[in-house]
């Protein structure tokens, strides 16, 4: 049984380690060791997590297995009064296709009730997160290339109307 909740303060140190592990089995294949490591070192540092978490106006659920170990996430912001934004889903590896992605989707969505579309950006490699939100309903509206760190991607912007 897996529930979602809001991430707490102190969950930052595993929330950490399920993106660190994440990431380096999603992006490995096609971003430079450099770059993910620079990723999970800046960008999920634990005080740049905690503040996301202390920040009212970011939704950040974590998944909890029945153990209680956080086992994915998901961070959305509100950017209008009908727009939010998905910054993150990631579900780590080993508990991968089981529906928790879809759960935390779901809690994402739930926690913006005025929003009318979501928004997100996904790397045109990572072919199971495109998947995975074109099969919830998501539309590709734009392609992008973007820097992150030392590489460049291409990157989906997609939307759905909720």
């Amino acid at each position: 049984m897996v529930s979602i909740e809001r991430a707490k303060v102190e969950d930052v140190i595993e929330i950490k380690q399920v993106l660190s592990e994440t990431w380096r089995a999603t992006y490995s294949s096609f971003l430079s060791p450099a770059t993910i490591n620079a990723v999970t070192s800046v960008w999920h540092s634990l005080d740049r997590l905690a503040a996301e978490i202390q920040n009212p106006r970011i939704f950040f659920g974590v998944a909890k297995s029945g153990d209680g170990a956080i086992i994915g996430l998901i961070t959305m912001g509100q950017i209008s009064d009908d727009t939010a934004v998905l910054s993150r889903l990631y579900v780590h590896p080993q508990h991968q296709r089981q529906g928790i992605g879809s759960q935390l989707l779901q809690a994402g969505i739930t926690a913006f009730p005025i929003a009318r579309t979501i928004r997100l950006e996904v790397e045109e490699n990572n072919h199971s997160a495109y998947t995975f939100y074109h099969t919830h309903g998501f539309r590709e509206t734009e392609s992008k290339e973007e820097r992150v760190e030392g590489d460049v991607i291409k990157v989906k912007v997609m939307e759905k109307l909720i």
